[in-house]
């Protein structure tokens, strides 16, 4: 019995045995004829399928108005009146805003007083003139000239007393200057020289120069600089640092010392203009009326009216005209503050006229033109709201935007009553587009050594074998993909890449 039952176990073992190694060969066979080759793995591709193609540029622009204009004042001044306010439509000439102008009237009223001068002279010297218009044209020639006079001596005055100072006459810049004050009346120009020196008790200054004199010096009391109506206080220190003082007249390094120089000159300049007026209105009421004289007095008018047109220039910048219709959407003057010239005061907007601009690379440029649709989204709005428009104008003209060759692009746009000029608009430009067209990724590409198109179509989908074939393309869509004419159709499997 117990060799029977050890015979039985060895002949069960070794079937197990043998099923054993069947299996296991059975699952290695399987393994290299059910594996997937790693070509398949590192091979991508796709389905070819129908789709819409569209290609369209992206561009961000502002919105314009057709009026947009920045007002401002052409004069300085206290602004008086402010007739309008933000919202308002005004019309082409209405008067905005207003500075002060009293003395601007004046002078206009003064110069239209002396055109009718000019013209009611004209007449007379071609009536002749009495023995009192004589007279009264002598007097009136003397009353000009000691006006004119004291004119030009108070200008020449304004000249010597340009912001008198003292400085040291070595030229030294290390220095604390004394206070000068009072008003120099002495009529000449030169120099004013003032030593200083210790003296008993303190320190004391003499005066030579245009001046002559001497004091003693004070830090508290201005001390008169002799005879010429100036006044010297020191600095409040018990140190001479400086020995030696020059006072200049004029001050030709005073802020204000070309302003007064030209102001006396221009006193002069009209001083000489008013006296020969007067004396030619004379020379013409003592003498019969000749071609010359009326010439002359036609002269006078044209001064005059020369006049009337500066004084009327100068009213008028004191005035904000709007220089066509549309809404003020901007003020920034207020009344009683001084405005600044040239500085915008007032916006003029036409908001019922509107416009998109922004500007498009030239790699863009050439696939636009006039009449293409624009669909459009405003950050104020929403990028859930779209609105529609097109393109209306391109410049041929380029500009320079960050070193990049731009054109500016003119789009039109629903007119909505929320628009304001100035607002972000989000443009999409519709450059082509293709319903129901077959379409691949611009990548699965590949060109062969002549430059042709070509595409690796899929011949085993289990083993992603392939077959190359030539194809046609037509238009580029957004996202990369191009339209497929011929070498492809739909449902077939082609490459788009195969990783290395």
């Amino acid at each position: 019995m117990k060799e029977k039952g050890k015979l039985f176990f060895q002949r069960n073992i070794r079937r197990k045995r043998t099923w054993g190694i069947l299996i296991l060969v059975l699952i290695a066979v399987s393994y290299f004829i059910f594996k997937t080759p790693s070509s398949v793995v590192n091979t991508v591709t796709e389905i070819a399928k129908i789709s819409d193609l569209k290609q369209t540029v992206l561009a961000t622009g502002q919105v314009v108005s057709n009026t947009d204009l920045n007002l401002s004042f052409n004069g300085t001044g206290v602004v008086k009146t402010v007739k309008v306010k933000v919202g308002d439509k005004v019309k082409a000439g209405q008067v905005l805003a207003t500075l002060d102008s009293d003395t601007e009237y004046a002078t206009l009223t003064s110069a239209r007083g002396a055109l009718a001068g000019a013209q009611a002279r004209l007449k007379r010297t071609i009536e002749g003139a009495t023995n009192e218009e004589i007279t009264l044209a002598e007097v009136t020639l003397e009353q000009t000239k000691l006006t004119q006079e004291t004119l030009v001596n108070n200008a020449y005055q304004n000249l010597l007393n340009s912001t008198i100072e003292a400085v040291p006459k070595d030229g030294t810049s290390d220095y604390v200057s004394p206070t000068i004050s009072g008003t120099y009346n002495l009529g000449k120009e030169g120099a004013i020289k003032i030593t200083s020196y210790y003296s008993v008790g303190g320190t004391s200054f003499t005066i030579s120069g245009l001046a002559e004199g001497s004091g003693v010096s004070n830090t508290i009391i201005a001390q008169p600089i002799g005879n010429s109506g100036l006044y010297i206080k020191f600095p409040s220190n018990t140190n001479i640092n400086v020995n030696d003082w020059v006072i200049n007249i004029p001050n030709k390094k005073a802020a204000n010392y070309l302003a007064n120089y030209n102001a006396y000159q221009s006193a002069v300049s009209q001083a000489k203009f008013a006296i020969d007026q007067r004396t030619a209105e004379l020379a013409i009421k003592k003498s019969k009326a000749r071609g010359s004289d009326i010439d002359l007095a036609n002269a006078d008018i044209l001064s005059a009216e020369g006049q009337v047109q500066g004084a009327l220039s100068r009213y008028n910048d004191t005035m904000i005209v709007a220089p066509a219709d549309g809404t003020i959407t901007s003020i920034d003057i207020k009344i009683g503050e001084q405005a600044v010239m040239q500085k915008t005061a007032i916006v003029l907007q036409d908001v019922s006229n509107i416009y998109l601009e922004t500007n498009i690379n030239e790699a863009n440029i050439a696939n636009l033109s006039v009449g293409m649709p624009v669909e459009i989204t405003y950050d104020s709005f929403g990028s859930d709201k779209i609105f529609k428009g097109s393109i209306t104008k391109i410049d041929p003209s380029s500009t320079l935007v960050s070193g990049v060759v731009n054109y500016k692009v003119t789009a039109s746009t629903d007119q909505l009553p929320e628009l304001r000029p100035g607002m972000t608009a989000n443009m999409t430009i519709k450059v082509k587009e293709k319903a129901n067209v077959l379409s691949i990724p611009s990548r699965s590409i590949v060109k062969d050594d002549k430059g042709n198109q070509t595409l690796r179509v899929i011949t085993n989908a289990r083993t992603k074998k392939y077959k190359t074939v030539p194809i046609t393309t037509g238009i580029e869509g957004d996202g990369g993909v191009v339209e497929v004419l011929s070498g492809l159709t739909s449902g077939e499997e082609f490459v788009i890449l195969i990783k290395k």
